[in-house]
């Protein structure tokens, strides 16, 4: 047989009567032309191994409104796949309790000052009275009528002159932690500040390569400034720790191998941790006694200060926080309370299987991202819509207001998100997932004799108990899910108490299985 001549051959030849001159500079181009080639070849070949990689993550966005759990369920997520990273970290998050500790005193004693001024108490939440029949079937109640300022005045029993002097005396001896709490601001930044106002955070953001820091702190020269021109992985903005990206604070407790100039900024805030533990240590008996007085509790109570609902209650653990060597426990860190800014991203190795020999197990990669859900950052959700497999959507506070529009109830706020959420054709391919969040606390709620149909009318006269209570919330966000889809899926709903960590494990473990049959049934697997 013989075979067909090379159609590029008679290009490929070399020129007749080439001189050795010419042949020298030929070679030298088709080296440099073979060296563009291989270069075109070998960044070809790595985009098919990132885009590979890509169809093999998970990308799951955690979405919902402040305060719903988001950030908290994250952390049970790093918790239970990301162990040696939060076992590494764990000890960065001391002054978040420590600052949670503080705020939780500095405002039970500006409540009794307020009292001592004769301020009278805010009905902003006190929605205990029978709906009236000109509300609209179907709301969720958000503001009861306000009663007469002068008659709720009236009706409080005046503080003795003993109580106010107790009071003051309270107030003197633990003035020293309001400096604490400025410092513990100061280290930790932006995060420590809860958005109270939907005009607090500008329309118009700052270039996303340039980081944020006050020139007029104390340390601003200690302070690591990042290049303009750094590109971020994250997009938005992020929370600053004096200077320092918060992430990077608290790798600062896996590595030390950072530059003198960031060391010395890190070594300054460690300085001004220990002395913020000297200080709480000093005012540990003046704490509990302030918590523990039945006076202040009961001014407390009828002021509504719902003090063990809050997130970053610390109070039961004084004398183990308020030392010198306290170290956070896991639960401490999964209760801790601080502001997401912006958009984090976490990445874990999930098991495929529930296994308990991990060395053997297969692996996927997650990338976790967790967002502000304050209304003033939700613009910066969309980016991270496209190619998400699951949402991980928390609800809680069916008689709570949003802290930045008091005039919107947060189970309300809630349903609108989902509708949204489960509406929009970027997510029509998207595992959804809700957590009913906050089960321990709406148990104490009901049995403190909240009513939960004064606030969702529709619930009617069925039982003020859980049990029924938890399902209505279940079948109400399922049947948006279905009427609300573009195409036909399925809908997890989880009833959760993400302090929990123990019991988390077990939803997370669930929530791990259910992402991955979507996945593989979307890659027409099964």
């Amino acid at each position: 047989m013989i075979a067909e001549p090379d159609p590029f051959a008679e290009f490929l030849r070399p020129p007749l009567n080439e001189t050795p001159s010419e042949r020298a500079t030929r070679r030298i181009r088709e080296a440099e032309e073979k060296r563009i080639s291989d270069a075109i070849d070998e960044q070809i070949r790595q985009e098919r191994q990132i885009l590979q990689k890509q169809k093999e993550l998970v990308k799951v966005l955690l979405l919902g409104q402040s305060e719903s759990g988001k950030s908290t369920t994250l952390k049970n997520f790093r918790l239970e796949y990301a162990r040696d990273e939060w076992e590494a970290e764990k000890a960065s998050w001391r002054a978040v309790i420590q600052l949670n500790l503080v705020r939780s005193i500095t405002s039970i004693l500006d409540t009794l000052q307020a009292e001592i001024d004769g301020e009278p108490p805010s009905t902003i939440l006190d929605n205990d009275e029978p709906e009236t029949p000109a509300q609209p079937r179907g709301s969720v109640d958000i503001l009861s009528e306000f009663n007469d300022v002068d008659s709720n005045t009236s009706a409080q029993p005046a503080l003795s002159l003993e109580e106010i002097q107790r009071f003051q005396l309270f107030r003197l001896k633990l003035a020293p932690l309001r400096r604490v709490e400025m410092d513990l601001k100061l280290r930790l930044g932006a995060a420590t500040e809860e958005v109270t106002s939907m005009d607090e955070i500008p329309e118009t953001q700052s270039d996303p390569g340039t980081e944020i820091y006050s020139l007029e702190s104390p340390d601003s020269r200690h302070m690591l400034r990042m290049r303009k021109n750094r590109r971020r992985r994250i997009q938005g903005e992020e929370m600053v720790v004096r200077g320092l990206r918060w992430r990077e604070f608290l790798t600062y407790g896996r590595t030390r191998s950072i530059s003198g100039k960031t060391r010395a900024s890190f070594e300054f805030q460690e300085s001004a941790e220990g002395g913020a533990a000297e200080i709480l240590s000093g005012c540990k008996e003046d704490m509990k006694r302030l918590w523990q007085d039945g006076d202040v509790r009961g001014i407390l109570k009828m002021r509504k200060m719902e003090m063990e609902n809050n997130a970053g209650f610390f109070l039961n653990d004084i004398d183990r926080i308020a030392t010198l060597s306290y170290l956070p426990s896991d639960d401490d860190v999964v209760r801790s309370r601080l502001r997401t800014v912006g958009v984090q991203e976490y990445r874990i190795f999930v098991d495929t299987t529930n296994s308990n020999s991990r060395g053997s197990t297969p692996r996927r990669e997650w990338v976790l991202y967790d967002v502000g859900g304050s209304r003033t950052m939700r613009r910066a959700w969309i980016p991270y819509f496209q190619d998400v497999n699951a949402i991980i959507f928390p609800i809680s506070g069916f008689d709570e207001v949003l802290l930045e529009d008091p005039s919107v109830n947060r189970l309300n706020d809630s349903v609108g998100l989902w509708k949204a959420i489960i509406s929009s054709r970027l997510l029509q391919h998207t595992t959804m997932v809700c957590f009913l969040n906050k089960c321990d606390i709406l148990k104490r709620k009901l049995r403190s004799g909240i009513q939960f149909r004064n606030f969702v009318r529709d619930y009617g006269s069925q039982p003020n108990d859980i049990t029924p209570i938890a399902k209505f919330i279940k079948d109400r966000f399922r049947n948006i899910a279905i009427k609300y889809s573009n195409q036909q899926r399925t809908t997890y709903i989880y009833t959760t108490s993400v302090t929990d960590t123990k019991a988390t494990a077990t939803t997370l473990r669930s929530v791990r299985d259910s992402i991955f049959r979507e996945n593989l049934a979307s890659a027409q697997f099964v």
